[in-house]
């Protein structure tokens, strides 16, 4: 392995980081298959990955998973069709609509939650657990600074 540029077998980082969560995903899927929640589809992870509490409205979702708002409509859609989200009145303007996990998308997003949780410790238990955890360490970091709208909750707030 080289972290050469101009070495034959040199891989840019993006392609690095994909084919890592690409492996990660893979061993979630596996685990995710053999529940009681297999229906859920890949697609499905920006409504689990954002909504929580009070939900959200559909363009927020869709901006923080940079997708447009009609896709997500889709997914929500369909986890609404499935029984894991559903609509309702936004308090704060009767016109909108509030995406909230069904108290089953609330079992699935936390049993989602767990697994992911097993993979990592596999990942600590054959990388070793300091190198993941590094890794976690700065992979938290580069979200919060690149892209805090896509995690705000380990996002800074802006200094003023």
């Amino acid at each position: 392995m080289s972290a050469d540029p101009k070495h034959p077998l040199w891989i840019p980082l993006p392609g690095l980081l994909d084919i890592a969560s690409e492996a990660l995903f893979a061993e979630f899927r596996t685990e995710l298959e053999r529940s009681e929640f297999g229906d859920i589809r890949p697609t499905h992870g920006c409504v689990f990955r954002f909504v929580g509490g009070e939900g959200l409205r559909l363009t927020d979702i869709a901006e923080r998973a940079k997708l447009t708002k009609q896709s997500v409509g889709e997914i929500v859609d369909d986890l609404v069709e499935r029984g894991y989200a559903q609509r309702i009145p936004d308090p704060d303007d009767k016109r909108a609509k509030l995406i909230c996990l069904t108290e089953r998308g609330e079992t699935a997003q936390a049993h989602g939650r767990k697994l992911f949780a097993k993979v990592e410790k596999r990942w600590a238990e054959r990388y070793g657990a300091e190198r993941i955890a590094a890794l976690r360490e700065m992979l938290e970091e580069v979200a919060a600074t690149e892209a805090p709208f896509a995690v705000p909750e380990i996002a800074q707030p802006a200094a003023a």
